[in-house]
C-alpha cells in the first residue's frame, strides 16, 4: 500500500488529464485530416461517375437522333 500526499495526487491527476487532452486533440486532428482526404477522393469519384453518365446519355441521345 502506498500513501501519497493529496496535493501530489491532484497534481499528478491534473498532469495525466492534460496529457490525455493533448493526445485526444492530436487524434482528432489526424482523423479530421484523413476525413478531408477521403472526402476529396470520394468527390473525385462522384465527379467521374457523373461525367461518364452524362457522356453516355449524350451518346444515346445522339444515336437516337434526339439532339
Amino acid at each position: 500500500m502506498v500513501f501519497v500526499d493529496p496535493k501530489d495526487y491532484t497534481a499528478a491527476i491534473k498532469r495525466v488529464n492534460d496529457i490525455d487532452d493533448k493526445v485526444e486533440f492530436v487524434g482528432s486532428e489526424i482523423q479530421q485530416s484523413e476525413g478531408k482526404h477521403l472526402g476529396r477522393e470520394v468527390g473525385i469519384l462522384y465527379g467521374m461517375l457523373f461525367g461518364v453518365l452524362i457522356y453516355v446519355a449524350y451518346s444515346i441521345f445522339i444515336q437516337l437522333g434526339l439532339i
